[in-house]
């Protein structure tokens, strides 16, 4: 292995949303080791780059799945955004809909004026609050965040009804669904690294637990599925032995390298 990538809710973060110091440690020995350290994503990259810089290691960061690649001195190597306007068309039906959201363009993020905010995002972001698509520019991601689950697939399937040829439409957790231009995924985010690297697949090895981090392990050389996560139940060969919540990550890592 020569890379090794890491998704962060679900993954490396704890319940709590924290990386642990036994998980902060064993990254730092790990890099120590020689292998290049990456993270992947849902997360916009000025929250990412918070927990990166917790950490404390130079890594690569692939942020809002895909649609921002980093470099490991936080430069950017990449972007995909939605364009202007089939990112306008997105809020036209959302508002329609009366579907919340949250846009994200860097650190600006678009809210519409009927929307619930969550302190992390305002602590994290400078907000905008909407009540039509004239002001919404090129979009990085789309997030939906719905508690009903059955509301939530009735919400995928009426993206999909609109946008099937245009987006990614992913369920990422229980309660989120993602939006991203065609094709955009951690997976694209993370051949672009081994590109950069000059690497092969099969010298990967990545983390991962939820829907929008299939595409990247089934690309990868070495997939590793967190203990009864939904990519557990996909038929990968590699599963940690211990969930988010137990350091699995960190676990893993050193059973295999330390």
């Amino acid at each position: 292995m020569k890379l090794i990538i890491s998704d962060l809710d679900g993954t490396l973060l704890n319940n709590e949303s924290k990386v642990t110091e036994k998980s902060k440690e064993t990254l730092k020995k790990i890099k120590a080791q020689g292998f290049e350290v990456a993270i992947a994503t849902g997360r916009s990259f000025h929250s990412a780059n918070l927990i990166r810089e917790f950490i404390g290691i130079d890594m690569y960061l692939i942020c809002n799945n895909g649609a921002n690649i980093y470099n490991k001195d936080g430069s950017i190597l990449k972007r995909h955004f939605i364009p202007i306007n089939l990112s306008k068309k997105i809020i036209d039906i959302l508002h329609k809909e009366k579907i919340s959201y949250k846009a994200f363009n860097g650190i600006d993020v678009y809210l519409p004026t009927f929307g619930e905010v969550y302190d992390e995002i305002r602590k994290e972001h400078n907000l905008f609050f909407i009540e039509n698509s004239d002001t919404v520019p090129e979009l990085e991601k789309v997030l939906i965040i719905e508690d009903n689950e059955k509301r939530l697939f009735e919400i995928r399937d009426l993206m999909i009804k609109y946008f099937k040829n245009e987006l990614e439409i992913v369920i990422s957790s229980e309660d989120c669904l993602d939006l991203n231009m065609k094709d955009c995924s951690k997976k694209l985010g993370v051949e672009t690294i081994a590109q950069a690297l000059d690497i092969d697949k099969k010298d990967i090895m990545a983390f991962g637990d939820s829907g929008n981090d299939y595409k990247m392990l089934q690309f990868v050389g070495y997939p590793v599925a967190m203990k009864d996560s939904y990519m557990s139940t996909k038929g990968f060969k590699n599963i940690t032995y211990f969930t988010n919540d137990e350091n699995g990550v960190a676990d893993y890592l050193e059973r295999k390298f330390l």
